[in-house]
């Protein structure tokens, strides 16, 4: 006869498949014993694909990465205690990007709750409004179908991460090893909101602007809405619009230097650029967009939204020719400055931002970091067709980056790629931690090191007045060899300083394959910030002569 413990992990697993699901990732642990033994079964029977991780902080990150690629629910199995918290980063970036991140948290039964009993802590609960897609705290003499069809079988937009937290006590390992799973026994309809498009009379003169999108369906008709409108479209880096016809190449760097227009729609979460939020208050009219791939918070950062919509509208106007004319004519000076700045050997954050663009195949993914990789994108880059980009814009932490890209790249077709910070990749430099034997995509990892914060120079603390403490809290040097790092974990790794060692070190990492690391150094932080600064005014005077 199966045990209790077997039997409700089992049944866990079960449901899991029917939900659709490819991956699973696992931490070890002894509490959460039935239910790694019991998917590491379904992994021998081709059910499912099975990462493991020895820091369950990385292993929040990779299942993550692996649901935001692919959209669909990837457990992560963990102990009782202080293992359970270490997901918080991951599950907190699930719920503002709404990604189907399942906690699956092993405990001691309740009765040892409160009594000191080891590896025990009150964490029936801890995610709080986080795990805002689902929440059960299970006993063993609970019926697990009844409590997991509350929760996989309630259709709603706008998912984020589930907690089960479950209780298991000994035994722990199965009495019967032999165990196939059963699939299809149970009906999973996890989904969204069905949604009827808004009928829109606007303006002549307008703007599209567009935050992070993870939806194919959506970015297609928010082109098709663009050239029916003949707006132009203002796109942060992982808007995933930036081949529509009427994408702009560096829209926040002109976008002061314009008329204000009449109506901005927005989609997404925006505000990447303070420029953008200024657009966004300084406009007449301001629609937004709450798509059911985004978190559950409505997108409306600056609180200037007259309406929210749940889905890309329909719209009609009378399109006035000169207005997309002039953002056009607008851009390609700011493409010019842009060139010109950025041609030279000699490596900077931008221009191996942009080389790195401007090298990855149509059919390519590439997540992008925050902090400085993703402004540069968005200021920097010019539109094109192809490559989808991710990042995790949720919360815009740089925690987990590495093993985000990790789980991307698993889901990933064709090659894959990360642009990261230095001190984001320091980071999670135990994302590049994997044992051999487990999946290995083909992920290049661009780094751009400056060694140090260089993004704080062009906030309030890069002023002179606060340069006496600047370094030490801001700027935070580290004086590491990050190519040193990688190969100690095991990962083949380079360093380069031009743009032709650059580029030849792309070509081979696509040759050979597999996980490797380029790290980018970029010069002085504070030449940097004066580079930034300069194509900044220079474009600004351009447009505004």
């Amino acid at each position: 006869m199966t045990n209790p413990s077997t039997k409700t992990a089992r049944s866990i697993v079960e449901w899991l498949l029917d939900a659709g699901i490819e991956h699973v990732v696992v931490a070890p642990g002894s509490r959460s014993a039935p239910l790694s033994y019991a998917f590491a079964q379904a992994a021998a029977n081709k059910n499912v694909t099975l990462h493991v991780r020895i820091d369950e902080r990385d292993a929040g990150f990779l299942a993550l990465g692996l649901a935001k690629a692919s959209g669909k629910p990837v457990p992560v199995v963990v102990t009782s205690g202080s293992a359970v918290a270490n997901l918080l980063p991951a599950v907190v970036e699930a719920h503002y990007s709404g990604v189907p991140l399942v906690v699956l948290a092993a405990d001691r039964p309740e009765a040892s709750r409160g009594h000191r009993a080891p590896q025990t802590i009150a964490q029936a609960d801890i995610f709080g409004e986080f795990a805002s897609g689902g929440h059960a705290d299970l006993a063993l003499e609970d019926n697990v179908d009844h409590v997991l069809a509350s929760i996989f079988t309630t259709p709603l937009a706008h998912r984020g991460p589930i907690h089960l937290n479950v209780q298991f006590a000994l035994p722990l390992m199965p009495d019967d090893a032999n165990w196939t799973p059963t699939r299809g026994s149970h009906e999973v309809t996890l989904g969204a909101s069905d949604s009827i498009p808004a009928e829109l009379d606007v303006p002549s003169r307008g703007v599209l602007l567009v935050g992070d999108v993870n939806d194919r369906e959506a970015t297609c008709a928010i082109a098709e809405l663009a050239a029916e409108l003949g707006w132009p479209i203002i796109w942060e880096s992982t808007a995933n619009v930036h081949g529509a016809t009427n994408a702009l190449s560096h829209g926040v760097l002109i976008v002061d230097s314009m008329p204000t227009p009449d109506m901005v729609i927005s989609f997404g979460a925006v505000g990447l650029s303070r420029v953008t939020g200024k657009l966004l208050q300084t406009t007449s009219s301001h629609i937004a967009v709450h798509l059911d791939s985004d978190g559950p918070e409505t997108p409306d950062a600056f609180a200037t939204a007259q309406k929210i919509l749940n889905c890309v509208p329909r719209a009609k106007n009378i399109v006035d020719a000169e207005w997309l004319s002039a953002w056009r004519d607008a851009d390609a000076q700011a493409a010019k400055i842009v060139s010109a700045h950025l041609s030279t050997q000699t490596l900077t954050g931008p221009s191996a931002a942009v080389q790195l663009w401007n090298h990855v195949s149509d059919e390519a993914t590439m997540t992008i970091s925050a902090s400085w990789p993703v402004r540069h994108i968005e200021a920097f880059a010019p539109s094109r067709s192809g490559v989808r980009t991710l990042g995790n814009r949720g919360a815009n932490g740089i925690d987990g980056l590495i093993s985000t890209a990790w789980g991307i790249a698993c889901t990933a077709q064709a090659n894959s790629y990360l642009l990261i910070g230095d001190v984001a990749f320091l980071h999670d430099m135990g994302g590049l931690n994997v044992a051999d034997g487990q999946p290995r995509p083909n992920l290049t990892i661009v780094v751009l090191d400056n060694d140090g914060s260089g993004i704080f120079s062009q906030l309030e603390q890069g002023a002179p007045a606060y340069a006496a403490h600047y370094e030490q809290v801001f700027g935070t040097p580290h004086g590491r060899d990050l190519w040193v790092i990688a190969e100690s974990l095991g990962v083949p790794a380079k360093r380069v300083t031009t743009r032709d060692e650059l580029s030849r070190a792309l070509e081979m990492a696509d040759r050979i394959g597999g996980v490797s690391v380029i790290v980018c150094t970029t010069g002085n932080r504070a030449d940097e910030n004066t580079l930034i600064k300069r194509i900044r005014d220079e474009v600004t005077e351009a447009v505004n002569r």
